[in-house]
């Protein structure tokens, strides 16, 4: 649930909307990938969230991607 206060600018209130809308559309949570990465694949490039997102969509619809591990 968002919960809304008095002192929520627009930005704050345009990144939970954009959290949740990422959750609803099954989008992993990049902060958990990343962790990911630092624990299994140190030698790994860590991409940024806007990479995470492209990488995502290419292999949920383009056919490619899968599980790591």
């Amino acid at each position: 649930m968002i919960r809304l206060d008095e002192r929520a600018t627009p930005r704050t209130i345009a990144r939970r909307w954009s959290a949740v809308l990422k959750r609803i559309a099954g989008m992993p949570d990049y902060k958990a990938y990343v962790e990911h990465l630092r624990e299994r694949h140190p030698a790994c490039a860590i991409p940024t969230e806007k990479e995470y997102f492209e990488l995502y969509l290419d292999g949920r619809y383009r056919g490619g991607g899968g599980r790591c591990c």
